[in-house]
């Protein structure tokens, strides 16, 4: 195996869970899923819903769910 393969596996491995290091894995896992696949990632923060929209005076604005 040469070199650049090397890091690329390195870089291609899931950042595993170590107790007591919850909050570092999970913004590793965030960064990952969004390097990999933003839209995913964009459906597991909003839904997979459409978003809802509202028109006043003629001006359409998204509004949260939450």
């Amino acid at each position: 195996m040469d070199q650049d393969s090397v890091h690329m596996v390195a870089a291609s491995k899931v950042p595993m869970l170590k107790p007591g290091e919850y909050e570092l894995w999970r913004m590793r896992m965030e960064q990952y899923i969004q390097m990999i696949d933003y839209s995913l990632w964009e459906v597991i923060e909003n839904g997979n819903a459409p978003p809802i929209t509202k028109v006043v005076e003629g001006v359409e604005t998204k509004r949260n769910t939450l």
